[in-house]
């Protein structure tokens, strides 16, 4: 290990560096700096929480009714609310009633509403037929997804499904 040609100097630290009493000098400014900030921010906080809410000479806890909160209001009896809620879904799911009458559109209850799906079957389009499709202006021109299926389209052009 190479040592510096410099030796340290005599007592193993500098003289010069600073003095302690300008330390101490600047300590006490900056304590003095901070206390008067405090209370001067303190004045400032309890001048404007008096500006913006004067006191009144007299107070009157009845000066006036309160208004009333912003709906949603809370529910007196909201277990006798929801009781009548369900009471009333329940009645229009299982009755029957008009939703549209100029059009013919009916409510069923939900269980006659499943037995005719069971006897009918679900409602399904009427399939395309190929002269239709060819004509279609929307039609594929390409086979498109009915090719890659084997559909009709892929049997017109005499390919294969992939």
């Amino acid at each position: 290990m190479a040592t510096s040609s410099r030796m340290a100097p005599q007592g193993g630290y500098e003289k010069s560096d600073a003095s302690p009493r300008g330390l101490l000098y600047f300590a006490v400014i900056m304590a003095a700096l901070l206390a008067a900030t405090a209370l001067f921010l303190i004045a400032v906080f309890k001048y404007s929480e008096r500006a913006e809410n004067p006191r009144p000479v007299i107070a009157e806890p009845f000066v006036g009714t309160r208004p009333l909160p912003p709906a949603p209001r809370i529910q007196a009896t909201p277990g006798m609310d929801m009781q009548s809620y369900y009471e009333s879904q329940q009645q229009i799911l299982t009755s029957y009633g008009w939703i549209d009458r100029q059009n013919g559109v009916v409510r069923l209850p939900i269980d006659r509403a499943m037995e005719l799906i069971l006897q009918r079957g679900l409602p399904t389009r009427p399939a395309a037929s190929s002269t239709n499709a060819a004509s279609s202006p929307n039609a594929p021109k390409t086979g498109g997804a009915s090719a890659a299926a084997g559909g009709p389209a892929s049997s017109e052009r005499g390919g294969a499904a992939p």
